[in-house]
């Protein structure tokens, strides 16, 4: 059981109450709301989205529905939520609900982590993080936590269709505990990427992440010796799209072969998408990849802040 902070549309005041389940999850099959909540730079209408914020910190939302709170204090000032994170890691929802509609934030509260030579988080090998800002940019300051995947599990969607676990770094499968991060504005580009996908006849549960997270560690372990990675950030995705779950890239410009040209066939759509702009889209890199003995063809897709193009 749960108590539920509840904050009405009149913001008068904060009543209390007990709820004897948690918060429900979006009560619409669809995929976007007609209402959006806006926090830590972006702005969202998916049914189902995610956050991370520190132990204690406060963490604020801008929208005009109204909230409930798996646990801590909420407070209100016009448009303005603010949540209290509790002082211990964990996992915890924030319901917004509008007009009948419902937005699931789930809300992680990350591990401490310092950074330092070659260091681990509790056995988890993490490495180093850049000590400079690249291109002065606040998107790529070290990580102050990580997001400990038992307070997932690893199954819980993160958007309407991606789950925690597509995200995980590939290195010791089957560590514990495990840690990863996981940009917003990623997951939203993906979530728009799918749809249009899904709008031209190609259809798909969701998009094949090959990888998601990387470690400092393992990304060096892997020959790529980069510190700016928006993988080592949470912030990028190496994918395919899969409808017929055969495990590579589908035929996606119906030439009979899955190659780079369905790669590129992809990656048009994504600069479509980016042309428009707007809050489905955050600035950031699409890049071309094919084949080789160890994977198929796959789009590279991140929220890196500004525009990158390679391999078209």
């Amino acid at each position: 059981m749960f108590q539920c902070v509840k904050l009405s549309l009149l913001y008068a005041s904060v009543a209390i109450a007990t709820c004897i389940s948690s918060p429900a999850a979006a009560q619409s099959s669809d995929m976007r709301a007609s209402f959006t909540i806006g926090f830590q730079g972006v702005k969202s209408d998916l049914t189902v989205m995610m956050a991370t914020v520190m132990p204690s910190s406060n963490f604020v939302v801008e929208t005009q529905a109204d909230v409930e709170a798996s646990i801590g204090t909420v407070t209100r000032s016009g448009k303005t939520v603010t949540w209290k994170a509790p002082a211990t890691p964990g996992r915890h929802e924030l319901t917004f609900r509008q007009n009948g509609e419902a937005i699931t934030l789930h809300v992680f509260v990350l591990t401490p982590f310092k950074n330092g030579t070659d260091v681990s988080l509790n056995g988890y090998k993490i490495g180093e993080y850049r000590k400079t800002l690249f291109r002065g940019m606040q998107s790529y300051a070290e990580p102050m936590g990580f997001i400990d995947l038992s307070h997932g599990p690893a199954d819980l969607k993160i958007s309407p269709h991606f789950t925690l676990g597509q995200f995980i770094c590939k290195q010791q499968p089957g560590h514990d505990p495990t840690y990863l991060l996981v940009n917003p504005a990623t997951l939203i580009k993906l979530e728009t990427l799918l749809e249009a996908a899904d709008a031209k006849g190609w259809k798909a549960d969701t998009l094949h992440i090959m990888s998601g997270f990387r470690t400092p560690h393992y990304n060096r372990s892997i020959g790529n010796k980069t510190t700016s990675s928006r993988h080592l950030y949470g912030g990028a995705a190496d994918i395919w799209l899969d409808g017929d779950g055969d495990g590579r890239m589908d035929d996606l410009n119906g030439d009979g072969l899955v190659n780079k040209d369905d790669a590129r066939t992809l990656a048009k759509l994504a600069e479509k998408l980016a042309s428009k702009g707007g809050r489905n889209w955050p600035s950031g890199g699409v890049g071309v990849y094919g084949a080789n003995s160890a994977h198929g063809p796959f789009v590279h897709i991140d929220s890196r802040g500004y525009r990158a193009r390679w391999g078209h």
